[in-house]
């Protein structure tokens, strides 16, 4: 095959930083994120058609074959095949390499494809949408436990994040667990983890009763410590309860953390959505990923780390197009990044998006940018119209009795 400068470019910083990968694994990977960039899209139709150019269709097919397969399925069998979970921590570090802040922001959730296979997946949540960082696939609608699976994620990608930066995880209901509300600790970093609307509360020095009470109605958060669950002592949970109903949702957010109420965000929890519009590019958006038919679940995890890094690619080139905009510079003359003016809420195209644009433009003048990064929006703040109450223990007198829930 005959592979422009560009090609090289990207193999270089692949190879540089994945290490103990193979130099067959590394150009597989490459060649996929190759062609998946130049055809904006990564089903392997559109990939072999944008890299008609440097061989044959049944060479390119077979080559890209090849990645997704186990060692012993292979043309030529071995025991050798890419184990895509080697690559979260080194995934990681190539993310941390290029983000500027001391903040970052976790999300765990769930994506289906129709009814054939499911991803757990671990993201960094970041200007409006989110970057793969770790994932386990499972087979669709098969009974079975997630939590084991997200806290061997969470174990793979602890040791790569510094210990000075302040993490914080956040998860949606379906995925409450005492497990994992501990493996994230032991970790050093936040949850952040929204509980059902059901769920009671008791603050300090207060009566136990459920927690959408403790606010009176929409356009209201409350904020304290306390007690949450009304189960026996050993599945009650203390820390802090963040109860959010702003005028524009349909039902007030839950969430027990536990930072305390000074530390924590009111507006926090709403950065967890980014990661149903992560989801999002990674199909209609950028990658096509609903088209794929792969079914079996270490091809498409191997699949997913394409994905990944043409995600983290093109982010931090969105991410340059970006700066370069609020800097108002064209973005081939802006060399490092500018303080963040703030976080934008009229966004009209998404950063991944913008960085598709900019990457293939510079791969088909074959100049790919040298400097890079990752500047992450000042986390959001509540609107002025949302009162927010403070929870201030104060002795109860003996004679008032706690209302029944």
């Amino acid at each position: 095959m005959r592979f422009p400068k560009e090609w090289y470019q990207l193999l270089a910083s692949t190879e540089q930083h994945f290490p103990d990968l193979k130099s067959s694994q590394i150009r597989g990977l490459v060649l996929w994120v190759y062609g998946a960039l130049l055809a904006q899209s990564a089903r392997q139709s559109a990939v072999i058609g944008a890299l008609s150019s440097m061989a044959n269709f049944h060479a390119l097919r077979q080559y890209l074959r090849e990645f997704l397969r186990d060692g012993s399925e292979k043309a030529t069998p071995c025991n050798t095949q890419l184990e895509v979970g080697l690559c979260f921590a080194p995934l990681l570090r190539w993310l941390l390499s290029l983000w500027r802040g001391q903040q970052l922001a976790l999300a765990v959730d769930a994506t289906a494809h129709g009814t054939r296979v499911v991803a757990l997946v671990v993201s960094v949540l970041y200007r409006g949408s989110a970057i793969p960082i770790a994932w386990r696939i499972m087979p669709a609608n098969r009974p079975g436990p997630w939590i084991p699976e997200i806290l061997l994620l969470l174990q793979a990608l602890g040791p790569e994040v510094p210990k000075s930066m302040k993490v914080v995880v956040m998860t949606d209901r379906g995925l409450w667990s005492p497990r994992l509300w501990k493996q994230i600790r032991a970790l050093g970093w936040h949850p952040l983890m929204r509980v059902k609307n059901n769920t009671s509360f008791q603050p300090l020095q207060g009566c136990r009763q459920p927690a959408r009470r403790l606010i009176p109605g929409p356009g209201y958060a409350w904020l304290g410590s306390g007690t949450a669950f009304s189960h026996p002592n050993k599945r009650r949970r203390f820390g802090t309860l963040v109860v959010v109903w702003d005028t524009d949702q349909k039902e007030p957010w839950i969430v027990i953390t536990d930072l305390s109420p000074e530390a924590v965000g009111v507006c926090w929890y709403g950065l967890r959505f980014w990661i149903e519009l992560g989801f999002r590019a990674l199909k209609g958006v950028g990658w096509q990923w609903q088209h794929t038919r792969r079914i079996d679940p270490q091809r498409v995890a191997r699949y997913w780390l394409v994905l990944a890094v043409a995600t983290l690619w093109t982010t931090a080139y969105g991410t340059r197009a970006e700066d370069a905009d609020y800097a108002g510079v064209p973005p081939e003359r802006l060399r490092c990044p500018r303080p963040c003016p703030g976080l934008l809420r009229t966004r009209k195209n998404s950063v991944m998006k913008r960085g598709i644009s900019c990457l293939t433009r510079q791969m088909l003048r074959g100049r790919l940018w040298r400097q890079l990064w990752l500047q992450p929006e000042p986390w959001p703040t509540p609107h002025p119209r949302l009162q927010i109450i403070y929870h201030k223990p104060v002795p109860s007198p003996q004679n008032v009795k706690c209302l029944p829930q």
